[in-house]
């Protein structure tokens, strides 16, 4: 009896782990969700940084680019947490892009000379963009339903040529089923990346010495790119 017991229970076994085979196929088949960076007024890139003159800020609206999560990730902010976790952590690939000529002072006297200073610390002609490659999202807990999902971010960050491995933390809040926004605060300095801090001295101003530290904060819009 034990037998035929066996044998009859034998094709109920191969036929479940074959479809679990094939599930694990299926999922890894799956492609990435990727999304794309939009071109909306809600895109926002400030810089922030201080002188012995006066604390300074620069603006701008525009990031290029985009993010790839693991296949079957959804941000849904009434759920404790997000599918593709492994350990806590959200695996993320990607490139966002700000060009540096479309950062503006925010001084009001002589905006156009404290771009250009800015610029030129930045070696803007030979190093165009300030590039940033995510690679891993840590899930901070526990997450409070309704509220966005907050990481620590960590990937590489580019300016002026240096690249320093950074973290610093981010928020994504879903806006839609197809879009998110991600938005983010980086702290570094200057010199971390080759750049000297400026002394420039302005004519009717003086000198001006730039302090090492600075902020970087961003609001990111993107939306699911469709297969």
């Amino acid at each position: 009896m034990k037998l035929s017991i066996d044998n009859a229970l034998t094709p109920f076994l191969m036929a479940s782990l074959l479809l679990a085979g094939a599930a694990a196929l299926r999922a890894a088949d799956l492609p990435p969700v990727h999304y794309q960076g939009q071109p909306t007024t809600n895109t926002a890139v400030t810089i922030q940084g201080t002188s012995t003159f006066h604390d300074w800020e620069m603006k701008g609206t525009s990031i290029g680019g985009f993010v790839e999560f693991p296949a079957g990730v959804i941000f849904d902010t009434n759920q404790a947490s997000i599918p593709g976790l492994k350990d806590g952590v959200l695996a993320a690939t990607g490139r966002a892009t700000i060009l540096v000529r479309s950062i503006h002072s925010q001084v009001e006297h002589l905006p156009d000379v404290m771009d250009s200073i800015m610029q030129g610390a930045m070696n803007q002609t030979n190093f165009p963009a300030i590039i940033y490659k995510p690679a891993e999202l840590k899930l901070k807990l526990p997450h409070v339903a309704g509220k966005p999902f907050e990481f620590d971010a960590k990937g590489d960050l580019a300016i002026s040529g240096v690249t320093n491995t950074v973290t610093f933390p981010v928020t994504i809040t879903p806006l839609d089923k197809t879009k998110i926004k991600i938005s983010g605060t980086a702290k570094l300095k200057m010199t971390s990346y080759g750049i000297k801090p400026p002394e420039p001295s302005i004519a009717g101003l003086g000198l001006m010495k730039c302090g090492d530290d600075v902020v970087i904060l961003f609001d990111w819009p993107l939306a699911v790119r469709q297969q």
